[in-house]
């Protein structure tokens, strides 16, 4: 237990653009408070682990490296919007990576409901780290493959989380939001943090915003939306910001 505490990185992904001169990256204070409170939440509940006894790097740290890593980045060849991972690796020292940005699409994405519950009990499915196995698993057992397509007979995009209780919770990459009638009025509902997630920052800034509202989802609500026709997604994360989706009705038996 002690050797698979030390053998992970926090970590965050965000996007740069040069379009953005004045804050060519997205939403960096709330990446950077992410980090810290993923930091703390690690030294508080699990103590054997390498947040306990290494600090975390400052802003200005996490700074200069997605700096580096930039121009690293333009260097090789790398042009326009770019992907950035960023992660504090165990020595306390962060570290990012640039990879081109593929935009969504603008045609809702398909997603498949999930097979069985998932367990929130453990930090490294609330906070972000590189230990993805359960997301991966999740997109292994239903064929998701993360690449949109238009054709509702290719593998689904992503899986629809959900807990115990038949609460929804999220994607395996993303957060969500549901709204259930054909009221446009009608706020998205994303699932409240009780019910176990990721909390994103564009869920941060989305709720700030008054855009969607926290409250419980559960998979008999999306059946009975999905049977009224008046069932809506938005999936929505730091990277890919806010893009739609949907789950076929025979996806929800």
């Amino acid at each position: 237990m002690a050797g698979e505490s030390q053998s992970f990185n926090l970590m965050t992904a965000l996007t740069y653009s040069p379009s953005r001169p004045d804050e060519p990256f997205s939403l960096l204070n709330r990446h950077l408070a992410r980090l810290r409170d993923a930091h703390a939440a690690f030294a508080r509940e699990l103590p054997d682990c390498w947040c306990a006894s290494t600090s975390m790097p400052d802003d200005a740290a996490m700074r200069k490296e997605l700096e580096r890593a930039v121009e690293e980045a333009k260097a090789s060849g790398k042009e326009g919007d770019l992907r950035i991972r960023l992660s504090i690796l165990p020595t306390g020292q962060p570290h990012a990576e640039c990879f081109p940005l593929t935009p969504m699409p603008s045609y809702p994405v398909r997603l498949v409901l999930d097979d069985r519950p998932t367990e929130y009990g453990e930090p490294f499915l609330r906070y972000k780290t590189s230990q993805r196995e359960v997301y991966d698993e999740a997109r292994r057992r239903q064929g998701a493959t993360l690449h949109p397509s238009p054709d509702p007979s290719d593998p689904p995009f992503d899986v629809l989380l959900f807990n115990s209780s038949r609460q929804l919770t999220e994607t395996t990459i993303s957060n969500v939001a549901f709204r259930l009638s054909d009221h446009a009025k009608d706020a998205y509902i994303t699932p409240s943090t009780e019910c176990g997630l990721l909390e994103g920052v564009m869920r941060a800034e989305l709720l700030e915003k008054g855009e969607i509202k926290e409250g419980v989802v559960t998979i008999d609500d999306l059946r009975e939306a999905a049977q009224r026709e008046t069932l809506e997604i938005i999936c929505f994360n730091g990277v890919r910001g806010v893009f739609p989706a949907y789950i076929a009705p025979e996806d929800l038996q």
